[in-house]
C-alpha cells in the first residue's frame, strides 16, 4: 500500500509541529470505545472524497498529535538495534561466559527459528499475517466489541506487527486510546515500509518471556529456547515450541519455573496453541494428540548455562571496564578531558552498559589455565597470617585478612595472562591487581623504575659507581634507612641490591625530580602534579597497581621498550565484524643497554639481595625482581620477571594496618610463580635468558669524595684510594652466548648465599636493607628504605 494511496496518508505525514485541539472526554466509556472503533473503519473504509476522509479521521488525528512523524530509517533502527548478550573469551577461543545482564537476548532472523514455532505464533496471534497491511480492522472491531460487552473471552486485536510497535518503538505501555491510535498508524507505515520477513524477524526478537531458568530475564525466542529448555529455537518441537508460542500474552502465568501451578497452566494454554494450528492447517489431529501428551516438565532445563560474572567475577569486571574503555576511545572520546569536566566516571558507565547489551564477542589474552593457577595458589590459607580484629580511626574491622593482588604479564608484550583479583571476591569485590580500584604505594619497589635505571640510561651511573651510604639532608630533616644506620662506600649495585634509601635518593637527585617522573609518565604511570623527591622511595600521592608494575618491570625485560598492559585483544560486534584489534605501540624508555644492566643489577637482589628468598626458590631461571615495603611494613611488594613473563605481587591489608611478617610478598610471589611454571612450562622455559648488551662506560659518581676523604683520613703510608673496579667484559650465559660467562649473571662477582630455610614464617634473614615508603609522604626523616 502506497503511502500517497493510504487512506492514513494525511495523518502519517502530518506535521511534527502540527497542534491541534484535544477534544475533551465527554460520555460514557463504551461509547468512547465505540466512537473510536466506527472512527477507525471509517478510515480505513471510506474511499470517498478528501473532504470525507479527513473528516473521519479527526478524532483519531487529535489522538496522535504528539506522536513524530517517524522516516524509515527511525523505524528500522528502533526494530533492528536490540540489546544482545556479549560474551567474553579466554586467550584460547573458549568461552568465559556471558557477561552480566538483567536479560539475556540473542538476535536470530526467521530461518533461524523452528517452522513449529512461527507456525504456533501465526496460528495464535495473527493468521492473517501476510495478508494483512499492518492491522485486521475486523479483529479491532471483535476486541472492542468484547470489551464493551464484558465478555468472558477477550481475544484482542493486535495483530504481530501492532505488538512490533507496542514492543520496541513506543514508550507509552498504558492501555489507552491515544496508545492504541499511535500503535495503529505505526503499524500500517511499518507495513508500508518493511517486508513481512523483515517485520516477523523483529518480533522474534522482542518478545518478552519473563525469567528463565537462570532467573535472567528471556527477551526474543531464541533466549526463551535456551532458557526455557536449554536448547536454540531451530531445535525445538513442537509441544515445546508451542508452549513458547502460549507464553505471549501472559508469559509470568505460564512460567514453568514458578512452580507446577503455572507449569499446569501452561500446559493448558500449550494445548490451546496446538488446537489453534490444527484450525490454521498447520497440523493434524494425530499431531495434535502426540504433541499434546509430551512431557514438558522433563524437557525444562535442569540448569542454566551460568554468566562469566557468576564464574569469573574479577576477570567479567576487568573486562567490562577495559572494554568500555576501548569504546569510549573509539568514539573519539578524550578521557583526560572528560575528567577535567567531572563527566569520565558517568560516560564510562554509558559505554559499560553498551559493552554488556551490544552483543558484543571480546577475546580477552588471559589464560585460563594459569589464571586457574594463580588463584589457586595465591588463595592457598596457609600462605597467610590468621585473621586478625583490630580497631583503627575508631573503627573495628573483625576477622579482617591479608590481602592480595598479582598480575602476570607477557614480557614481550604488555598482554595479561593472569591476576589475582583478591583472597574472596564474596568477601570483598576490590580488584588489587588492576584498575583504578586500589592502587597501593611501591616503596622501594620503584627504585629500579625511577631512580637507578634513569641514572643508568642518562650515564650518570653504571653498576659499579660509588655511591656514599650517608647522612642526606633535606628541606625538614635528614633522611634515614630503614636499618637506622648507614653503611658509607659501596657500588650502586650493592645499594640497590640492599636496598639501601640514601644513594636512591642520590641517584634521582642527580637525574633530576621531573626528569625521573618523566620515565614514569612515558609508561603511564599516574603521577600527580605533587609527587616530588619522596617519590625516590616509594612515597606518591596516589601509587600504583600491580599491573602498572609489572609493565614497569617487563620494560627492563623487553631491551627499554614499554608496551601497555592490556587484557582485550580483539572485539566482534553481534554481526562478527571486527571493532577493535589490539597493536602493539611500543614505548623505548630505556636504552636496551640501561634496560639489561639494570635487570643485572637486579639479578644479585633475588641470587643474594633482599630477594634471595626468591632467587633459592626458582632455580634454573633467569630470574630479576625487587622488593619493596612501605612505613610500618602496610604493604609489601616482590616485582620479579624473566625474558618471557613478569609477575607483580602486592600483600597488604585493606584498610592500611601493619604486616606481622615483611617477607609475605615473597612468600606468596614464590607461590605463584612455581604454580605458574607448573602449569605451563612453555610460558617461561628455564633456558630463556636476557639477551646480553655490551657494559656500560664506567662512572665514577662519589669515588672521588671517597678518595679525598681516605687521603685526608690516611696516615701517610702511601695508601690508595678506591681504584675503578674491572669491567666484566664476559657476559652471563645467555642464549646469544651459550658458553661464556657466570651462571646466575651480574656484572660483579660470584657466589650464591646459602637457600634460606623452607618455613614461611621465618624464611631466613633476606632483609638487609629493604624497606620503607609512604602511602601521605610524611616528613622525608621518617622514610624509611
Amino acid at each position: 500500500m502506497a503511502d500517497q494511496q493510504s487512506p492514513f496518508s494525511l495523518l502519517k505525514k502530518k506535521n511534527n509541529n502540527q497542534v491541534m485541539q484535544k477534544k475533551p472526554d465527554k460520555g460514557r466509556p463504551w461509547l468512547k470505545s465505540v466512537l473510536f472503533t466506527l472512527t477507525v473503519l471509517f478510515t480505513i473504509f471510506l474511499l470517498g472524497t478528501m473532504a470525507t476522509v479527513g473528516a473521519a479521521a479527526g478524532y483519531v488525528a487529535s489522538l496522535v498529535k504528539d506522536e513524530p512523524v517517524r522516516e524509515k530509517a527511525t523505524l528500522e533502527s528502533k526494530i533492528s538495534q536490540w540489546s544482545q548478550t556479549s560474551y567474553a573469551y579466554f586467550r584460547d577461543g573458549s568461552p568465559i561466559g556471558r557477561m552480566r545482564t538483567d536479560a539475556d537476548r540473542k538476535v536470530v532472523t526467521v530461518k533461524d527459528v523452528s517452522p513449529h514455532v512461527i507456525d504456533a505464533l501465526l496460528s495464535t496471534e495473527d493468521r492473517e499475517f501476510y495478508t494483512h497491511e499492518g492491522i485486521v480492522p475486523r479483529s479491532i472491531m471483535r476486541a472492542v466489541y468484547q470489551k464493551v460487552t464484558g465478555a468472558d473471552a477477550q481475544t484482542g486485536g493486535s495483530t504481530i506487527t501492532q505488538q512490533l510497535v507496542k514492543n520496541s518503538i513506543l514508550d507509552d505501555r498504558g492501555k489507552t486510546f491515544e496508545r492504541k491510535a499511535k500503535e495503529i498508524f505505526l503499524a500500517v507505515r511499518m507495513d508500508n515500509f518493511f517486508s513481512k520477513d523483515k517485520i516477523l524477524g523483529a518480533y522474534l526478537n522482542s518478545v518478552y518471556f519473563g525469567p528463565g531458568v537462570t532467573g535472567r530475564n528471556m527477551l526474543g525466542v531464541q533466549a526463551a529456547a535456551q532458557g526455557m529448555f536449554g536448547k536454540d529455537a531451530k531445535d525445538l518441537n513442537l509441544a515445546q515450541s508451542a508452549y513458547i508460542a502460549g507464553m505471549v500474552q501472559r508469559p509470568n502465568a505460564y512460567n514453568p519455573f514458578r512452580g507446577e501451578k503455572y507449569l499446569k497452566n501452561g500446559k493448558r494454554r500449550m494445548k490451546a496453541v496446538l488446537r489453534n494450528m490444527v484450525e490454521n492447517k498447520k497440523i493434524t489431529e494425530a499431531e495434535y494428540k502426540e504433541a499434546a501428551q509430551f512431557d514438558i516438565k522433563k524437557s525444562l532445563a535442569k540448569k542454566g548455562e551460568k554468566n562469566a560474572y557468576s564464574k569469573y567475577p574479577y576477570i567479567t569486571m576487568a573486562v567490562e571496564e577495559e572494554a568500555a574503555s576501548i569504546l569510549l576511545k573509539a568514539d573519539g572520546n578524550d578521557p583526560k578531558k572528560l575528567s577535567k569536566q567531572g563527566k569520565y566516571g558517568s560516560t564510562l558507565q554509558k559505554y559499560r552498559g553498551e559493552v554488556l547489551t551490544g552483543g558484543y564477542r571480546i577475546y580477552t589474552t588471559i589464560d585460563q589455565k594459569v589464571y586457574k593457577a594463580m588463584n589457586k595458589a595465591a588463595q592457598n590459607n596457609d600462605l597467610y597470617a590468621s585473621p586478625i580484629t583490630y580497631t583503627m580511626n575508631g573503627r573495628t574491622y573483625k576477622n579482617a585478612k591479608e590481602q592480595v593482588g598479582a598480575a602476570l604479564l607477557d614480557t614481550k608484550t604488555g598482554a595479561t595472562l593472569g591476576f589475582v583479583g583478591g583472597r574472596n571476591f564474596k568477601d570483598s569485590q576490590v580488584n588489587r591487581a588492576l584498575g583504578n580500584d586500589a592502587p597501593q604505594q611501591p616503596g622501594s619497589a620503584i627504585k629500579p623504575l625511577l631512580d637507578f635505571g634513569p641514572a643508568l640510561d642518562r650515564g650518570i651511573i653504571s653498576p659499579e659507581s660509588i655511591m656514599i651510604d650517608e647522612p642526606l639532608a633535606h628541606a625538614s630533616g635528614v633522611y634515614r634507612n630503614y636499618t637506622r644506620r648507614y653503611d658509607g662506600a659501596m657500588t650502586a649495585r650493592e645499594a640497590l641490591m640492599k636496598s639501601i634509601n640514601i644513594p636512591a635518593i642520590k641517584a634521582l637527585r642527580a637525574v633530576g625530580v621531573q626528569a625521573g617522573l618523566d620515565y614514569l609518565r612515558k609508561m603511564n604511570f599516574p603521577v600527580h602534579e605533587h609527587d616530588g623527591e619522596a617519590s625516590a622511595i616509594g612515597g606518591f600521592t596516589y601509587g600504583f597497581t600491580p599491573q602498572r608494575m609489572a609493565a614497569g618491570y617487563a620494560m627492563l625485560g623487553n631491551q627499554g621498550k614499554f608496551n601497555e598492559p592490556f587484557m582485550i585483544q580483539r572485539i566482534e560486534d553481534a554481526n562478527g565484524k571486527v571493532v577493535y584489534e589490539h597493536k602493539q605501540d611500543p614505548v623505548q624508555v630505556f636504552s636496551s643497554r640501561a634496560a639489561y644492566w639494570t635487570t643485572d643489577m637486579l639479578r644479585d637482589v633475588v641470587r643474594k639481595g633482599t630477594g634471595n628468598y626468591i632467587g633459592a626458590r626458582a632455580p634454573g631461571y633467569d630470574l630479576a625482581g625487587k622488593t619493596g615495603t612501605t612505613n610500618n611494613t602496610s604493604d609489601v611488594w616482590f616485582m620479579g620477571y624473566t625474558p618471557d613473563i613478569t609477575l607483580g605481587v602486592w600483600i597488604g591489608y585493606d584498610q592500611n594496618k601493619s604486616l606481622p611478617n615483611d617477607k609475605r610478598a615473597k612468600i606468596v610471589w614464590s607461590a605463584i610463580f612455581n604454580a605458574i611454571t607448573k602449569k605451563d612450562s612453555k610460558l617461561s622455559p628455564p633456558g630463556h635468558r636476557f639477551k646480553y648488551q655490551s657494559p656500560l662506560p664506567y662512572k665514577c659518581f662519589e669515588c672521588n669524595k671517597v678518595k679525598k676523604k681516605e687521603e685526608n683520613d690516611g696516615d701517610g703510608n702511601g695508601e690508595k684510594g678506591p681504584q675503578k673496579p674491572p669491567d666484566r667484559q664476559t657476559p652471563p650465559p645467555s642464549n646469544d652466548n651459550p658458553e661464556t660467562g657466570n651462571p646466575g649473571g651480574g656484572q660483579q662477582g660470584n657466589g650464591d648465599s646459602p637457600p634460606p630455610p623452607d618455613d614461611p614464617e621465618n624464611p631466613g634473614d633476606d632483609q638487609q636493607g629493604d624497606e620503607v615508603g609512604i602511602p601521605q609522604p610524611p616528613p622525608p626523616s621518617e622514610q624509611g628504605d
